[in-house]
């Protein structure tokens, strides 16, 4: 697949291919193998070498808005091009977060609860838009670090499960 993102007025040229469980990732003309790829609701994970990547991101009118080790992006596909991930989303861990900070906006869980995978852990607004976060597997509710209303750190965990 080939794609052609713009940021800060700069098209950078992005080929990515598969094979088995590799992605080789062509960023003009720089190679980079990309293992232990998982895709999340709003966040990618993978290994680039010996180092373990995050990626948190959220979308609003046609731009990804892309928190990486504590920097921001902006990013857009170039001639409004999309981008749709097919199949069931795989998600891995043992707590959710938030790509970005935000406001809490709703915990319909508790402490005890027990919960399955894709079940809605949190709800955060972050810029103007509503994140639903989900359990990343099936367990029980061990720890809620913050309170409906309070604003919330990005990427510290909000519920964490045993």
């Amino acid at each position: 697949m080939k794609y052609n993102f713009l940021h800060l007025n700069k098209t950078y040229k992005i080929k990515i291919e598969k094979s088995g469980d590799v992605y080789t990732t062509v960023i003009d003309n720089i190679t980079y193998e990309v293992t232990d790829f998982t895709a999340r609701q709003n966040s990618i994970s993978f290994k680039l070498g010996n180092k373990l990547c995050s990626i948190y991101f959220a979308e609003e009118k046609g731009k990804t808005h892309l928190a990486i080790d504590g920097d921001y992006f902006v990013i857009e596909l170039e001639k409004g091009k999309a981008i749709s991930v097919k199949g069931p989303v795989q998600q891995k861990g043992n707590s959710v977060a938030s790509p970005m900070p935000g406001l809490l906006v709703k915990i319909p869980v508790a402490k005890g609860d027990e919960v399955t995978t894709g079940t809605i852990l949190a709800i955060v607004e972050a810029m103007k838009m509503q994140n639903e976060l989900r359990a990343p597997r099936d367990g029980v509710v061990k720890k809620i670090n913050y309170k409906e209303g309070e604003q919330v750190d990005a990427l510290k965990p909000i519920v964490e499960l045993e």
